[in-house]
Parts: C-alpha cells; structure tokens; sequence
C-alpha cells in the first residue's frame, strides 16, 4: 500500500516443521515470508478458484499444502509462479545443529526442606522461533529499503497462529524492540489464523515448497515458483557441532 511515495512493507511469515528438537522431530525448521508492498493485487485470482472448486463438489474452504488435493496444489503453484509484486524468503535452520540455549530455559530453586539446588529444564521454542523471525525479517526490510530503495514507513508482520498469547507478547515485544533500536521504526505485529488471509495461504504454500526440498529432496513443488524464491538462508550451515543424529541422515538437498 502506498501513500506519495511511502510505502508499507507487508510480511506474511509461516512455519514448516516442528518443535521437537530429537530424532524423532523433523530435520528442519523453515520460517517463509510472502513480502509485498501491495497485498490485493491479483488475489482474487485465489477467489476465482475456490468458487469454481466449490462449483466442482470440492469442499474447499481454504487452501493449505499438506491438505489440499493435488490437482488443486498444481493449480495454486500454477498461480502463484505466475503473479507479480511480491518476493519469498525463508530462513532454514538444520535441527541438529540448534543449539540447546536456544530452545531451552533451566531454572534453579533450592530444594525444600533439604541443601542442595534443583534444576528444572523447560522448552521455549518461541526464543528459537523469534531469533529466526528476526534474522528472516531484518533481511528482507533491508532488501526492500537500500536493494531496492524503497521509502518504507510502515512495516505490518502477520505470523500464523501459534503459541499462547504471553509467548506471542514475548515474540512482539522482542520483534518491535529490536526493529527500533536498529531502524528506528516500530512494526505492527499479528497472529491471525492462516485461513483469514491469502496473502498467509499462499506463504504456508511457498514454505511448504522449500521445506519439502530439504526434508524430503522433492523439488517439484520448488522449481514451479523457483523465480519468485529470492533468498533461502541456512542460517546454521557452517554450524560444526551435532547436537543429536537422526534415524536418516541429514543431506542438504542438491543446488539447483
């Protein structure tokens, strides 16, 4: 959206992957952005489809990767190769080199009733999950503002749904900090549910895309919108230490 020649930056950021940090979890966790500075444009070419979905006997309320059909993923990944004003970024994180301080709290007390300390160890994903969002974030509010020099007034971050409400606060409140000691600009920041929007659909559909090529080497999806992927960042790739091995081995998948 634009006002002269200022402009708001929108980021629709999902997740692929989960937070189980062993060998049973996956390989990888991926945090994907659709990143636009017009988020109406061409999308109702989504609406177009999913009535005509609807008209064919297919209950399509929404579009998800992992749920839909493939004739309907085909049709999405069709569409989306072929729209503009709009880039995707990711941020990819190998599992097993995540190390533990980023995903785990230890707490000490002192045990009652006895001398001694005893420590507690507790997940807290959401620290993993905002060091990502905020290398992924900060990559591409720079992109847009000295690559491309774009005048960026306003930036609006919509995450998908995750977490409680306290953990969200604590992804905000670091989010906006950090972006206004840095740019001096404070981000609108929101969890809103994948289905309300389908600037977020067509986000949890470029992620799936690239996590897929890293967790399973399926690139078709991939190279559909390869053009409109503009940075992938391993952001633990010359990470040395593995924390724990997979049943399979990790491999990167091959560079297209």
């Amino acid at each position: 959206m634009e006002d002269g020649n200022l402009k708001t930056l929108f980021l629709f950021v999902d997740e692929s992957g989960n937070f189980d940090f062993s060998p049973k979890g996956t390989e990888y966790f991926v945090l994907t952005c659709v990143a636009t500075t017009n988020p109406i444009y061409q999308r109702e070419k989504f609406l177009s489809l999913k009535y005509k979905l609807l008209g064919e006997d297919i209950e399509q309320e929404y579009f998800h990767a992992t749920e839909d059909k493939q004739k309907v993923r085909d049709v999405i990944f069709s569409l989306i190769e072929e729209m503009k004003d709009f880039e995707v970024h990711s941020v990819v994180a190998q599992k097993n080199k995540t190390n533990w301080s980023l995903y785990t709290k230890i707490d000490a007390q002192e045990k009652e009733g006895e001398r001694g300390i005893k420590f507690t160890k507790k997940q807290v994903e959401e620290k993993f999950y905002t060091q990502l969002s905020e290398t992924l974030i900060c990559w591409v509010f720079r992109r847009y503002r000295d690559f491309q020099n774009t005048t960026i007034d306003k930036i609006i971050i919509i995450f998908d749904v995750l977490f409680n409400k306290t953990k969200q606060e604590l992804v905000k409140k670091h989010l906006k900090g950090y972006f206004k000691q840095k740019f001096g600009i404070v981000p609108y920041i929101y969890f809103h549910q994948g289905k309300s929007d389908i600037n977020c659909q067509m986000a949890d559909y470029c992620g799936w895309a690239v996590f897929v090529k890293w967790e399973r080497n399926e690139i078709r999806p991939y190279k559909i919108i390869q053009g409109k992927i503009k940075s992938e960042f391993n952001i633990f790739e010359q990470g040395e230490i593995i924390y724990y091995e997979y049943n399979k081995k990790t491999t990167p998948p091959p560079i297209q």
